[in-house]
């Protein structure tokens, strides 16, 4: 018995150690065949994975080739450009005035195509007019000063990158820019003009807010409709002057000490004067009214006309001459300072005299009919 019982327990054990083995049989055919220890599920996900990968290498590879032709091409255009601006300077050397312009309007082109080098075009440029139209001359400005004056009042100033546009003491008589009255196309804007003459100039509508012009002669420029915002007039001279519509907010005219332009025959008619610095002025031939004409809409009707003046608002006129000036027609003198000032026999029919300071203000004589703000103590 104890034989037979040991050989059913080898029996069982047998059977037992088969039963394990078909087990592991069956987990691993469930689990897949297996390759150097890796489940055969990862090998999958990774052979799917490689299409993508080249795909991503491809696109990076074509990237770098892209980004090298790209920076061979801004090294050759560069290239080009230094080539196109010597070039142009050479030209610029010529005794020949058409060989001179060619060189003007290739540093143009080279201006409009390559932004950056704009503040060197204007440099270059503005040293050219300064060199060969020098004060004084006895003839007013050639064509090629012309035509560099052109290219330098149309260029984009937000390309300037605070480059500084200097002018002064150049010979610009009787100068007419291209298009001179398309609204705001003269570019000027901070333009150093100091001792240069700009007589008989047609600037109107030029952009000149802030510009240099201490010292300047503009006796008969056009510069109507101009910005001339903060510009300082001392020392400048005025005689004929149009200044009609224009905006010279805050501009300084008069020092303090008394000195101030002649300004026989300058016209404000419509200008914007407000702030304006005119203590001491003589401003008795000056014109700060017009009448302006307006043509009927029908054949049949009469031409109708409206009176326009300056307005002084907020201007600091203490001291200053204008008696027998005519500021008919609702000029605005509202908050102005008229401390001491001459205004007799000045014509301030229907102005607005509202909230201006009249300490002292010479009135005799001037006609106030209908005039606003006047306190009760001056009104006749």
């Amino acid at each position: 018995m104890t034989g037979i019982s040991a050989f059913a327990r080898l029996r069982q054990n047998a059977r037992r150690r088969a039963a394990r083995r078909r087990l592991r049989n069956r987990r691993r055919r469930t689990a897949g065949p297996q390759t150097g220890g890796v489940p055969s599920s990862r090998l999958t996900l990774l052979l799917l994975s490689l299409p993508g990968l080249a795909a991503v290498a491809a696109l990076l590879f074509t990237w770098l080739q892209v980004s090298q032709t790209s920076k061979e091409l801004r090294i050759a255009e560069e290239g080009q450009i230094t080539n196109r601006f010597n070039a142009a300077i050479g030209n610029l050397g010529s005794g020949t005035v058409d060989v001179r312009l060619g060189g003007i309007y290739a540093l143009e082109r080279i201006m409009n195509d390559s932004p950056r080098d704009q503040a060197t075009v204007v440099s270059v440029l503005s040293a050219y007019v300064r060199r060969h139209a020098p004060l004084p001359t006895a003839t007013p400005p050639p064509a090629d000063i012309s035509a560099a004056l052109n290219v330098l009042v149309r260029r984009r100033p937000e390309h300037d990158e605070g480059l500084e546009l200097d002018l002064s003491r150049t010979d610009l008589r009787r100068w007419k820019p291209a298009h001179p009255y398309q609204e705001r196309a003269i570019h000027l804007r901070g333009a150093v003009l100091m001792g240069s003459d700009l007589s008989d100039a047609e600037l109107g509508s030029a952009d000149l807010a802030e510009a240099s012009l201490h010292g300047a002669n503009l006796n008969r420029a056009n510069l109507a409709g101009a910005a001339l915002t903060g510009v300082d007039f001392q020392d400048t001279r005025l005689r004929d002057t149009g200044f009609d519509s224009a905006d010279l907010a805050g501009a300084f005219f008069c020092s303090t000490g008394g000195g101030c332009p002649d300004f026989t025959g300058t016209s404000f008619a419509g200008a914007d004067l407000s702030r304006a610095f005119f203590t001491g002025a003589d401003l008795r031939k000056a014109k700060f009214c017009s009448e302006l004409f307006l043509a009927p809409v029908e054949s049949t009707e009469e031409p109708t006309s409206t009176v326009t003046c300056a307005t002084l608002r907020d201007a600091n006129l203490i001291g200053a001459n204008l008696s027998g000036v005519d500021l008919a027609g609702d000029a605005d003198l509202s908050g102005a300072v008229l401390t001491d000032a001459d205004l007799t026999k000045a014509d301030l029919t229907g102005a607005n005299l509202t909230g201006a300071e009249l300490t002292g203000t010479k009135l005799a004589g001037a006609t106030l009919k209908g005039a606003r703000g006047l306190p009760t103590s001056l009104r006749q």
